[in-house]
């Protein structure tokens, strides 16, 4: 009885740890930076400012910056997204995974009506875990 009490155990043990660690992770609250490129010159009234997407998600925009190539200038504004971060282990192949929680379509859109540019008629969408490079 022992035996089976005790292989039980550490089955247990190792199924709550596998899927500790390759599901749930480690998960803390920070903040991330996102880059978001607009199609014309965008209003920087924004820059500084705190935003709010329609799931409560906060926003600070830092910066919005001008990137020439031979063919066009892009504007890109830059912003950093608070939310949660998981650090898991992948085991194929073996490593540690950064992502993170963020409802991106609403980002872009809460950006970019931010900058002046209106997006038209608003699209539910729900958050996402994103791999961090």
């Amino acid at each position: 009885m022992k035996p089976a009490l005790a292989f039980l155990g550490a089955l247990v043990v190792f199924g709550g740890s596998y899927l500790g660690s390759t599901q749930l992770g480690l998960r803390t609250e920070g903040f991330l930076d996102v880059q978001v490129e607009a199609s014309k010159l965008p209003s920087y009234a924004a820059v500084g400012q705190d935003l709010y997407t329609p799931d409560g998600t906060k926003l600070l925009v830092t910066s919005i910056t001008r990137e020439r190539s031979a063919k066009s200038v892009k504007h890109v504004i830059h912003a950093s997204v608070k939310g949660t971060h998981r650090y898991a282990l992948q085991l194929f192949p073996t490593r540690m995974v950064h992502t993170f929680s963020m409802d991106r379509q609403a980002i872009e859109r809460t950006l970019l009506e931010a900058a002046g540019m209106p997006q038209g008629e608003f699209v539910a969408t729900t958050r996402q875990w994103h791999l961090v490079p």
